[in-house]
Formats: structure tokens, C-alpha cells, sequence
């Protein structure tokens, strides 16, 4: 007997050509999906990034004005991406912090989508169980409607009024879930991953970096523990039939 899930198979995300990358602050991308984006940059697949907020909250020490820390973190991200291989990058500049109104961000992330028509788009998980910032559980509902959506010519229309067309996303994947399907080996990319968060001075201090990244590795060795890779860096990959009244996707 058939299952469902056969019906509906999951794409290859090492097989895209375009993929565009969406975090919701400015560290996002290298801790989630580092490796695996910089696997596929060296593989000759065009990548982007989207940056939804502007990072402004992102610290304890209350004495750091949100300007000052905001353009530190953009200077981070920069310099991260160059590590991993990113050379287009974009910000929306939402205020961080937990305030995000999703109707404005899902039209933006829609609209960077048809100007920029990547094949995939890779964002986090927003039914990740126990996720307590709203930043990361919109964005990632906003960027996975708008993948859904973005074909259609109704659904904001005013893209296509200062003409933008529909475009066809055929892979919707992400990061920092819990329910992967898709296990991509980034032995070989791992150190690039590893420098690149070492960019992000202002969110690690004291030493939490190297903290972060023992249980990032040890995550990444417990994933490969039965797939013969030394480690590995975990999705959920999906197509957008798979994001709307499809009972079985936790499955596929």
C-alpha cells in the first residue's frame, strides 16, 4: 500500500539553483544553515539573503544604544557572509524585538521573492515546539506564505501594479526544526560556518561563542551518528503543496 507522502515526495534541496535565504536578524543564517549554504556557493548555486529586523535588541547591556548595536550587527552579518560565500544581501529593517506586524512583513518578503524569483527559499521553522520569540515564528509563517502565495497575481497586488510578476517557488525548507527530513553532510564546510558565527562579536561574549559552538558540533555529530558523515546539518524540505491542507507533511 501507497503512502500518502509517496504521492507528494520531497524535493531535492542540493539539486536548486537559486535559493534565497531568509533570517530574522543577522546571525540566523550562519547558526541554522551555515554549511549547508556554504556547500551549496561552492557548488555554483545562487544564493541571497533577506535580514527581516534590524538586530537593535539583540543584547543585555542596556548602555548600547539600538542604532549603534543595529549598524554593528549589519557590519557582523557582513563580514559573516563573506566567509560563507554571500555576496547578495538584503535587509528589510524591521524593528527587532518581538513586534513584527506579519500582514507588513509576509508583503515584503513576498515582494523580495518576485523581484529576486529564487527557486527556494530557506527560512525557520515556525513550529519549532517551545520557540518563545515571535521574531523567528513570524518570519518564518510570513516567508513560508509567501512562497506559497507569491504565484498568484491577487495576493498582494500591488507588486504586480509596479511590475513585479508572479513567481513559482518550487522548494520551501528550514532551518533550526524538529522535525527534519533531509540530513546534508558539511564536513567540508563546517569550519567556514564555525569562522562566520566567530564574526558575531556582540552576540557572544565571554566565551559563549565557543560555549555555542561545542553544542552546535555536537548536534551536527549526533545527526551524522547514522548516516556515515562525520556532520551534518538537519532540514525540513518540503514543496509548497505540501504547506496547505496536506495532513501528512510532518511526515514527508
Amino acid at each position: 500500500m501507497r503512502k500518502i507522502c509517496d504521492l507528494m515526495p520531497m524535493p531535492d534541496l542540493l539539486q536548486t539553483e537559486s535559493l534565497l535565504v531568509i533570517q530574522p536578524h543577522p546571525d540566523d543564517l550562519e547558526i541554522g544553515a551555515g554549511a549547508t549554504v556554504a556547500k551549496l556557493i561552492r557548488a555554483g548555486k545562487k544564493v541571497s539573503c533577506l535580514t527581516v529586523t534590524d538586530g537593535a535588541a539583540g543584547t543585555y547591556d542596556g548602555s548600547v544604544e539600538g542604532s549603534e548595536l543595529a549598524a554593528t550587527r549589519k557590519a557582523e552579518s557582513e563580514t559573516a557572509a563573506k566567509i560563507i560565500g554571500v555576496k547578495d544581501l538584503h535587509w528589510l529593517n524591521f524593528p527587532d524585538g518581538g513586534n513584527l506586524i506579519y500582514d507588513e512583513i509576509r508583503a515584503a518578503i513576498t515582494s523580495m521573492i518576485r523581484r529576486l524569483k529564487p527557486e527556494s527559499v530557506l527560512v525557520c521553522d515556525p513550529w519549532l515546539p517551545y520557540e518563545v520569540h515571535t521574531d523567528h515564528i513570524r518570519t518564518g509563517l510570513a516567508a513560508a506564505e509567501a512562497a506559497f502565495l507569491a504565484n498568484m497575481p491577487r495576493f498582494c497586488p500591488v507588486d504586480i501594479e509596479n511590475g513585479l510578476q508572479p513567481h513559482a517557488v518550487k522548494i520551501v525548507a528550514f532551518y533550526y526544526t524538529a522535525y527534519p527530513n533531509t540530513f546534508i553532510d558539511v564536513a567540508d564546510t563546517w569550519t567556514l560556518k564555525m569562522q562566520a558565527i566567530d564574526c558575531h562579536v556582540s552576540q557572544f561574549s565571554g566565551g559563549k561563542a565557543e560555549d555555542f559552538k561545542t553544542i552546535l558540533q555536537a548536534r551536527a555529530e549526533a545527526l551524522a551518528a547514522e548516516s556515515g558523515a562525520a556532520l551534518v546539518e538537519a532540514f525540513k524540505v518540503l514543496s509548497p503543496g505540501h504547506l496547505h491542507i496536506f495532513e501528512d507533511a510532518w511526515l514527508s
